[in-house]
């Protein structure tokens, strides 16, 4: 099984994706500022709890733990709830967990149309000084 946040295999000519770039991967992916006020983030929940959403997808998330093995299933669900009270549940396969971060694989995604005004979104209170995005 192929690893979420992996790069896909370039293309050869000129649609080759350029290593580290956006353009490399198979879907869009919104990455939050560590230092984003929560109450510009969505709500990510597991079992009644919340947790800090670090970036979303189409096909995955990655999101803090304080513990590693607070969650210790292979299979988590739960919801995001987005700032305009939309919520979206989810279901999702643990590919990795490292120090204080667990990453899905989704086993239903979440809508690019959620992902496109997040990203909007994001960069609304990027150009009014709300918050700073990292180039990534």
């Amino acid at each position: 099984m192929a690893e979420l946040n992996q790069p896909l295999k370039p293309k050869s000519g000129k649609d080759a994706a350029i290593p580290g770039s956006r353009v490399d991967r198979q879907y869009v992916r919104i990455y939050y500022p560590l230092d984003c006020p929560l109450k510009y983030l969505p709500v990510l929940t597991i079992r009644y709890r919340n947790y800090q959403l670090l970036d979303i997808s189409e096909a995955g998330l990655c999101f803090q733990v304080p513990r590693i093995h607070l969650l210790s299933e292979d299979i988590l669900t739960g919801t995001i709830k987005f700032l305009d009270e939309s919520v979206i549940e989810f279901s999702g396969v643990v590919v990795r967990r490292a120090e204080n971060q667990i990453a899905l694989k989704l086993i239903v995604g979440i809508p690019y149309s959620h992902i496109a005004s997040e990203q909007v979104r994001l960069r609304t209170l990027e150009a009014e000084g709300v918050i700073k995005l990292a180039n990534r």
